[in-house]
């Protein structure tokens, strides 16, 4: 080999040596390094959608990069999912769920990711509240009441649901199972047309956020947390009202790529912490009936439990309804 060969050869070969002599991670851009997309897997104007909107201006501004909402509505969630489970696991796409993550393995036979595996939990936002509502002309004005004339007429009622296997859905099952009573459930594409049906009176009830109730088109029987709400204070829950022991409500929180690396899921959830506690937040959310959680939800391990647990009691609930999936 000449002089001038050996030399292009050293040459050639010193930006990998010097790559070897970095510390490492040196190399890595820090993170975010470009815009996050964070998917809200409803349609545009919904409930998701706004919350989506105000987690993104104000996680953008706390990283010091962009966050673009991105509306991949279908298949309840799984469209919005698939999208997060199949990008690169480096924190820049993020999903906003909640029940329907957990609910859909019990609901349909080919979800097209794998809820563990594949999508990591990043940061816990908080809780909704659902309600119980029924159709003015329904001759029932508690939760006892409604029992009784389901139990007089086994699949008589009829609840608007926001869709197959959706968070109203799974709550109305719940009741149900729990009440001892048959229920029949309307599937609609979306709460607001279910609710549209339900002040028409074509379905009889619905599970649906008290959020979404527009108070005096239908009768408000019951909140289906365990405490009432502040706003309602005079509205019994759905355990005081004679169904003891149950519970159902609406849970957000930021969902990214299975595999991310645990510096980037840090980074999220410690900028996210700060933000929910900042006055300003709180009443945001409080606006939209949002409960932050509390410390025991607090981390992407402490939230990582939670969806564990909560896969597993949607599987034992969706079990005993005698739910097949489709």
């Amino acid at each position: 080999m000449t002089l001038n060969r050996r030399r292009f050869v050293s040459l050639a070969l010193m930006p990998a040596a010097l790559d070897a002599l970095r510390p490492a991670g040196a190399m890595e851009k820090p993170y975010p390094n470009r815009p996050i997309q964070l998917v809200s897997p409803y349609t545009p104007g919904g409930g998701n959608d706004t919350l989506a909107r105000l987690v993104a201006d104000r996680l953008g501004k706390a990283v010091g990069q962009t966050v673009i909402v991105l509306n991949k509505p279908g298949a309840n969630t799984m469209i919005g999912n698939d999208y997060v489970a199949k990008a690169e696991a480096d924190g820049h796409t993020l999903v906003l769920d909640g029940n329907s993550l957990v609910i859909n393995p019990s609901f349909y036979r080919h979800v097209p990711y794998d809820t563990i595996k594949d999508l990591e939990p990043v940061s816990f936002i908080g809780f909704s509240t659902v309600a119980l509502a029924c159709t003015r002309d329904l001759p029932v004005d508690t939760v006892q009441e409604l029992i009784a004339l389901a139990k007089s007429k086994p699949g008589f009622l009829n609840c608007g649901t926001s869709g197959h296997g959706g968070p109203g859905h799974f709550a109305g099952l719940q009741f149900g199972q729990m009440a001892g009573v048959d229920i029949n459930f309307i599937p609609y594409k979306g709460t607001a047309p279910a609710m549209t049906d339900l002040i028409a009176g074509h379905v009889h009830l619905m599970f649906t956020p008290l959020s979404t109730v527009p108070h005096g088109k239908v009768k408000l029987l019951a909140v289906a947390t365990k405490s009432r709400s502040l706003q309602f204070p005079d509205v019994p829950t759905v355990a005081e009202a004679g169904v003891s022991g149950y519970e159902a409500f609406l849970w957000f929180g930021l969902i990214t790529t299975g595999g991310t690396p645990r510096p980037i899921l840090d980074r999220i959830s410690d900028e996210m912490g700060k933000i929910l506690r900042q006055d300003d937040t709180v009443k945001a959310l409080a606006a939209m009936d949002i409960l932050i959680g509390g410390p025991e939800y607090a981390t992407p391990e402490k939230f990582a439990a939670f969806v564990r647990a909560d896969l597993e009691k949607s599987a034992r609930i969706a079990r005993a309804a005698g739910v097949r999936p489709e």
